[in-house]
């Protein structure tokens, strides 16, 4: 299954500047093979500390795992999605 992922945070909730000792995730196409979540696509305006990831997995649970880092952080809204 398929899902559109997009996140917002402050200049504060930064992983770069939250200094609470949590290392940010500068490669999230890694850390999706990580945790075993497809990675379709992704980008983000970094001024903005606007991102996005589509993504696909075979367990929903996984999308937890994926977003755990950033979870009380960040704004994530996750959609499924289909082919259209």
């Amino acid at each position: 299954m398929r899902f559109h992922i997009s996140s917002h945070h402050t200049p504060n909730n930064c992983a770069v500047h939250r200094g609470d000792g949590t290392p940010p995730i500068s490669d999230w196409r890694a850390w999706c093979k990580e945790v075993g979540v497809e990675f379709v696509a992704g980008g983000g305006c970094q001024p903005m500390h606007n991102s996005f990831m589509l993504v696909e997995v075979d367990d929903i649970e996984k999308l937890q795992t994926l977003m755990k880092p950033v979870i009380g952080y960040w704004d994530v809204v996750i959609t499924p999605v289909r082919a259209m």
